[in-house]
């Protein structure tokens, strides 16, 4: 009879186990494709900011701002990474010089940014200022499990959201 315990057991542990080890080919989360992943971005990024444009409530005189502002803020095309068999082919200095002039241009892109959102935010009412606080950036651990959300609700503005 034990053994026959066992054997059950053994039989729901290993169901389990693969159960759990397989999670995501189904739903197509934890795959990470190249060739669609800046089209997800993109996309991701205009449905964002349409549903931020929504929540905000522009006046007409307000507009321009939120046209001026989306020129600016819009995601450019990520490089791709710097080819790593060129990096082998320099010295530990070149390397360095390499990286770091990468990381200023990405610094002078987020200054850019900055600048941009600080212009719109200046022309929000109180009100506005508030639902784009709430609104304007991802939380940083906005969709993961075990973080207060219990999943993803990119469907919904974030100050819609129930308070508990």
């Amino acid at each position: 009879m034990k053994l026959k315990q066992l054997a059950i057991a053994s039989t729901l542990a290993l169901v389990s186990i693969t159960a759990f080890a397989d999670h995501g080919s189904t739903c197509g989360k934890g795959k990470f494709d190249k060739t669609t992943w800046q089209e997800h971005r993109a996309e991701h990024f205009q449905k964002h900011q349409e549903r931020l444009h929504t929540v905000l409530q522009l006046t007409a005189a307000q507009e321009n701002a939120w046209n001026t502002y989306q020129s600016q803020i819009k995601p450019k095309d990520k490089a791709e990474r710097p080819d790593v068999a060129a990096l082998e082919k320099l010295n530990t200095v070149q390397r360095l010089d390499k990286m770091e002039a990468l990381d200023k241009e990405r610094d002078a892109e987020h200054a850019q940014r900055s600048k941009a959102i600080r212009t719109f935010y200046a022309q929000l009412n109180d009100s506005q200022k508030k639902v784009f606080d709430e609104n304007a950036f991802p939380h940083p651990h906005h969709g993961r499990p075990g973080h207060d959300h219990g999943g993803p609700q990119h469907d919904k503005p974030h100050h819609d959201k129930p308070q508990s």
